[in-house]
């Protein structure tokens, strides 16, 4: 008898989750979808708002008198040099600045796309809705910053290595001519230290990549950054982080002229301000 009670209880708490699952089936259709629907019908009108006014050919005009009205009659102050999408955008949703942000983001990567006030609705539900756009557009906005910074400390980097004293000479044969390319800065040789000479051989030299000049660059700001933070946690912390060891960068330090760590850590304060001024500038 137990046992059929616990298997009639069982079924009775599944009839109920059952009746539960129902409730929010419809909830969801009758609220939810059909928000979304609406929502983003309204979206559609703004885009469709946003082209007309690109289209006018007195954009300027009416943006500026846009911003205007924002300040005036709602005490929203804008940016001038705001895109003309968002200054649209803004002065539609006016009140939240965080939603005009998010619909903003949605109408630019609309717009980018050449995509049509019909075509929105769906091309949002292609995308996971209005949220996984935006998480894109800030996902693609962060990885070309990242991107940038790094260009920068090569940039920076390219820089200090011209101005510094050269860690050595390298004489080659008269019948040598290395080979150069416009975008790179730096020759590439392929060498051997000679154990009974104790000398640098000049084996070979690669035709210049700015792959390969990417990477070496990279490398070596990346080594240089671990460096920065020798004696302390964070030191291996970045180690681990960027594939290094110990040993490799206090090799990296003497192979490069570094005598301590005094030396080597001037060095990378003077690229790190020197990448910081770069990307001030850019801003």
């Amino acid at each position: 008898m137990a046992k059929r009670s616990n298997k009639t209880l069982v079924l009775s708490l599944i009839a109920e989750a059952d009746v539960v699952a129902k409730e929010h089936e419809t909830y969801h259709e009758q609220f939810v979808v059909s928000a979304n629907d609406a929502l983003y019908k309204i979206l559609a009108n703004m885009l469709q708002v946003c082209i007309d006014v690109d289209a006018s050919g007195d954009a300027d005009r009416v943006v500026k008198e846009m911003r205007s009205k924002l300040k005036s009659d709602f005490g929203i102050k804008t940016q001038a040099n705001s895109r003309t999408s968002s200054i649209v955008v803004r002065y539609i949703v006016r009140s939240s600045r965080k939603t005009a942000h998010v619909y903003g983001r949605v109408i630019e990567v609309a717009m980018a796309n050449n995509i049509t006030p019909e075509q929105l609705p769906d091309f949002i539900r292609d995308r996971g809705g209005i949220e996984e756009i935006r998480l894109s557009v800030v996902s693609a906005e962060e990885k070309k910053a990242e991107s940038d910074r790094w260009a920068n400390a090569r940039d920076a980097l390219t820089g200090l290595l011209y101005k510094r004293e050269p860690i050595g000479k390298v004489v080659l044969n008269n019948d040598v001519r290395l080979p150069y390319a416009s975008d790179v800065a730096f020759s590439y040789l392929i060498c051997n230290k000679n154990l009974m000479t104790g000398e640098i051989d000049v084996l070979g030299a690669l035709y210049p990549s700015s792959d390969i000049e990417t990477r070496a660059l990279e490398q070596f700001s990346i080594t240089s950054l671990v460096m920065q933070h020798n004696g302390t946690n964070k030191f291996y912390e970045m180690c681990k982080q960027f594939g290094l060891n110990q040993d490799m960068v206090h090799n990296w330090m003497k192979s490069n002229g570094f005598s301590d760590d005094v030396i080597a850590k001037d060095f990378t304060r003077t690229l790190i301000r020197s990448t910081k001024s770069i990307n001030e500038q850019g801003e």
